[in-house]
């Protein structure tokens, strides 16, 4: 991610479950990591390049700058 202010559009797009296409790579929407196991709708995966995105973490990162 290029800036905070561009992480935390991407949070809030996120957790208000609205489509977001991957940021690395432009080519498909994230989706939810866990799925199938309905573990936590907290990770994210594009399909489409592999990234994981945990938004958690994230959180926790942009919190700290």
């Amino acid at each position: 991610m290029n800036s905070s202010d561009a992480e935390v559009r991407l949070l809030k797009k996120l957790w208000t479950s609205q489509p977001v296409t991957c940021p690395k790579c432009g080519s498909a929407q994230l989706e939810h990591l866990h799925k199938k196991a309905k573990k936590s709708d907290c990770d994210w995966k594009c399909p489409a390049c592999g990234e994981i995105y945990r938004t958690i973490r994230m959180l926790k990162e942009l919190q700290s700058e």
